[in-house]
């Protein structure tokens, strides 16, 4: 029996029956991997996929100027390369693991295959796919509608909910990870930062920001 606990409610894994769920990880190979690790490259066709059980990973593509942009962060109940398993092409990004991770690797052909034997697994990733789309034009409307401080105020928002404790909130992220987050350049958050901390909102440090005023920076976000 797969052991649930890690798998957040919301998480792909989670909302699976335990039928779909023991034939998903008896398909594939079980691997445990360090930080940093890569799962999968841009541009190749293994056509694999990754189900994470523990950890995480990063998701990340290269732009035509050679600037790394982030794509998103996966936890533990997720999948990675389900699009390049079901039509054939190579990933569009690449990704990495964040911190010990433990994956199931399931070739395409048995991804597949199961997919067709299994109508509640097919109907979930169908539901995730569509939920990926919407994700997608939501960002894409952001960057189009919101400057740089509006995005980065609601990414600090975002990592501050997250975070365990009271506030202030110490966040382990440098300026470099807040501009792939938000969609800009460093040069830009840093500059947005400067004014943030200006207001007393945020302190910050070499690879940290300390979020002091959350209601400030959820109120910049809109």
């Amino acid at each position: 029996m797969v052991d649930r606990a890690p798998f957040p409610p919301s998480s792909f894994l989670a909302g699976l029956t335990d039928a779909s769920l023991e034939r998903l990880i008896a398909a594939g190979r079980h691997l445990t991997l360090a930080d940093g690790s890569s799962l999968l490259f841009e541009g190749d066709a293994s056509g694999r996929v990754i189900v994470i059980l523990r950890g995480g990973a990063r998701v990340f593509s290269t732009a035509a100027n050679g600037r790394e942009v982030l794509v998103t962060e996966v936890g533990a109940g997720e999948i990675l390369g389900e699009m390049s398993a079901l039509d054939g092409l190579p990933h569009s990004a690449s990704s990495s693991a964040i911190g010990g991770t433990d994956v199931v690797l399931v070739p395409g052909e048995a991804f597949r295959d199961l997919l067709e034997a299994d109508a509640p697994l097919a109907t979930a990733v169908a539901r995730r796919l569509t939920r990926e789309l919407r994700r997608m034009m939501h960002k894409r409307v952001d960057l189009e509608a919101f400057d740089v401080p509006t995005r980065l105020a609601g990414c600090l928002v975002q990592l501050a909910e997250a975070a365990d404790g009271d506030p202030p909130f110490e966040l382990e992220v440098s300026q470099h990870e807040l501009a792939e987050r938000c969609g800009a350049s460093r040069e830009a958050v840093t500059k947005a930062l400067a004014t943030f901390r200006s207001r007393g909102w945020v302190r910050t440090g070499r690879r940290s920001i300390t979020v002091v005023d959350v209601e400030a920076l959820r109120s910049r976000a809109g």
